[in-house]
């Protein structure tokens, strides 16, 4: 697994991107095709942030942490990362045993049981998606006051989603292919 570490607005020392790397590679033993995990650190005024994506068996698992030590915070998104693979594994095992199918993996058995989380819709919305530009979205998305919204990209006719980030700037997701 190729793990490719990024510095954003901070300094990693080689010691801690080895530490990141070995402590991010165990991650490796939930997936078949584990393609690579990027690292992003950034410092802050509450300390060190570190932001890790994880790209795997197709899919995309992200997590953060912050801390005043670089190492804690590693230690921090790694634990998390493992307990959202744990739990992931876990879905997929139980999606495939109810179709009556074995998983084409073997899942890594939690230490202790897993909580399981309930997925559940609360609420069904459907509305017109209609062309507009980038600008117009984000006008739009400041009327309706959500976190997101939807689109039809005019330049390239793709549906994409506009988001607001925690720092208070827009992010926009736009699908590959």
């Amino acid at each position: 697994m190729e793990v490719l570490v990024r510095n954003a607005e901070g300094n990693l020392t080689e010691r801690d991107r080895e530490y990141a790397s070995q402590k991010l590679g165990r991650l490796n033993r939930f997936f078949n095709q584990a393609q690579r995990v990027e690292i992003v650190h950034r410092e802050s005024k509450q300390g060190h942030r570190i932001e890790v994506t994880v790209f795997a068996d197709g899919y995309t698992i992200r997590g953060e942490e912050t801390d005043e030590s670089i190492r804690a915070a590693i230690d921090l998104v790694s634990d998390k990362l493992d307990q959202r693979l744990r739990r992931l594994k876990k879905r997929i095992h139980d999606s495939y045993y109810k179709r009556g199918h074995k998983a084409p993996f073997a899942v890594v058995e939690p230490e202790e049981e897993v909580p399981q989380q309930v997925f559940e819709i609360a609420e069904r919305k459907q509305f017109l998606i209609k062309p507009m530009s980038v600008e117009e979205a984000a006008l739009q998305l400041e009327m309706v006051d959500h976190s997101f919204f939807i689109f039809r990209n005019e330049e390239n006719g793709s549906i994409e989603v506009l988001y607001r980030r925690k720092d208070g700037r827009y992010g926009l997701l736009q699908p590959e292919g």
